[in-house]
């Protein structure tokens, strides 16, 4: 890969993870939908019910319905994706990039003057590193076909994962 296709690639790989993380914090799913590949590969360790089938694809609709099944129960999330650094081996494109993700259920969704207001008990941050590869689609997008989310650390309280879940389980009883 020549000097200045790489830069344009890199771009888009930049662009592929702020589509993801602006698309997660606006719930705009149909943004989120348009950063992975039809088939994927999802290895997010402990933080995915589906761990143990972590080398089985799954079609990018279910790893969107997951992903709802949480994140729609947050009533704001921040996540910041930087650092990224992209390598090539022969057709294949990966990159790597570190993640800093808050996750918020607020106790007064009221807005005060200063905005609404949470506490260590309404907030979890995850800190890690997401490895994905890609493939390029035949419009020319550059699209996840693999992800793989490596958790440093976090902090706060974990127990709001659980909470979103059951916000959006009653939210949408079957």
């Amino acid at each position: 890969m020549d000097p200045l296709e790489r830069l344009v690639v890199q771009q888009a790989i930049v662009e592929n993870y702020n589509c993801y993380a602006r698309g997660i914090d606006t719930k705009d799913w149909s943004l989120v939908r348009s950063c992975f590949s039809d088939s994927i590969f999802i290895d997010y360790g402990e933080l995915d019910p589906n761990e143990e089938q972590a080398q089985v694809p799954r079609s990018a609709e279910d790893w969107l319905a997951q992903l709802q099944s949480v994140i729609n129960g947050f009533d704001t999330t921040h996540h910041a994706i930087t650092n990224h650094q992209m390598s090539v081996a022969g057709d294949r494109i990966s990159c790597r990039a570190y993640l800093v993700a808050d996750h918020v259920i607020l106790p007064d969704v009221a807005m005060p003057e200063t905005g609404p207001e949470a506490g260590a008990e309404d907030i979890c941050t995850v800190v890690g590193e997401y490895n994905n590869d890609y493939e390029q689609q035949p419009d020319g997008r550059w699209t996840i076909c693999y992800s793989r989310l490596y958790v440093k650390w976090s902090s706060g309280n974990t127990g709001v994962f659980v909470t979103a879940a059951e916000r959006v389980a009653a939210a949408n009883p079957e």
